[in-house]
């Protein structure tokens, strides 16, 4: 019976190296593919107790969203606003691969813009903390802009506390 695992040692003798290829007998097989799957299945359920944790900590909105550049080109846009009921301040993150030139708009439930943000400089992060204070306790639209175009490429829904 032929496994795939080998033993290779190299040895020098008179000045000339040698190799010496062995495989595994069927019990030493069996034991290292039983060691392989229970190191890959803690590590895997670590992880995943760990990314549940993070999920549970987050509380806010995110995600992301496609958008077309051009007939060819698509590109990941990730978003979050934090906390997801604000009552003073919120947090809006926005990341691409390379600097884009993002704003964005907050609108009441009315559609009346309330709040308009618009950095200076194009970067690919953004973190900007939005003093929302003076808003009414409602629900609110962010809009999400490329440049100076008028029609938002996304939106994201929010409750003021």
């Amino acid at each position: 019976m032929f496994f795939p695992v080998f033993n290779i040692t190299a040895r020098l003798t008179h000045g000339y190296i040698s190799f010496t290829i062995k495989t595994l007998s069927p019990m030493k097989y069996l034991f290292l593919a039983f060691m392989l799957g229970c190191a890959l299945s803690n590590n895997s359920f670590a992880q995943t107790s760990s990314s549940l944790n993070t999920v549970k900590e987050f509380d806010g909105v995110g995600g992301h969203f496609l958008y077309q550049l051009n007939e060819r080109e698509k590109v990941n846009v990730n978003y979050s606003l934090t906390p997801k009921n604000p009552s003073n301040t919120a947090h809006f993150m926005i990341h691409t691969p390379s600097p884009m030139p993002f704003r964005a708009n907050i609108l009441d439930a009315s559609g009346k813009k309330v709040f308009s943000w618009k950095p200076q400089q194009q970067v690919y992060l953004y973190n900007a903390d939005w003093d929302i204070s003076s808003l009414k306790k409602g629900n609110y639209t962010v809009q999400i802009f490329l440049g100076d175009e008028p029609k938002s490429i996304y939106e994201i829904n929010f409750m003021k506390q």
